[in-house]
């Protein structure tokens, strides 16, 4: 349990630095008129090698190889990111939130999603 909630710990400062890279992007692109999906995909598609690097070898400490581990975090981050993406047009367009704050929600649901499929798909121990 201790190595869980160390390895989250990590996870959550890999995504505060990435979540600012991300959100940076996102805020900048919704700023200058694009809609909040495309801002939205750009930011998250900017913020992906970033976090596979982070993640692989600081909060996971993983030596699997890379290519076979980069499929996999790219298909958990896909999963999350359709989380994502679901969420922030639930969020804005039916129930009218602002869509900065439906960016933030959508980002809660992403990050633990992420993780969970990082720690149980992407980045799992070979033992």
């Amino acid at each position: 349990m201790k190595i869980l909630k160390y390895s989250f710990i990590k996870y959550l400062i890999v995504g505060i630095i990435n979540t600012l890279f991300g959100f940076g992007i996102i805020f900048i692109l919704m700023y200058y008129g694009l809609l909040p999906e495309i801002a939205n995909f750009i930011g998250y598609l900017c913020g992906i090698i970033l976090s596979f690097i982070l993640n692989k070898y600081f909060t996971f400490k993983s030596n699997n190889h890379i290519r076979k581990e980069f499929f996999r975090f790219l298909i958990s981050m896909g999963i999350a990111y359709a989380i994502n993406l679901i969420i922030l047009i639930i969020s804005y367009r039916y129930f009218l939130i602002n869509e900065y704050v439906s960016q933030i929600i959508a980002g809660v649901f992403y990050t633990l999603s992420g993780y969970i499929l990082s720690k149980l798909y992407a980045f799992r121990n070979k033992s």
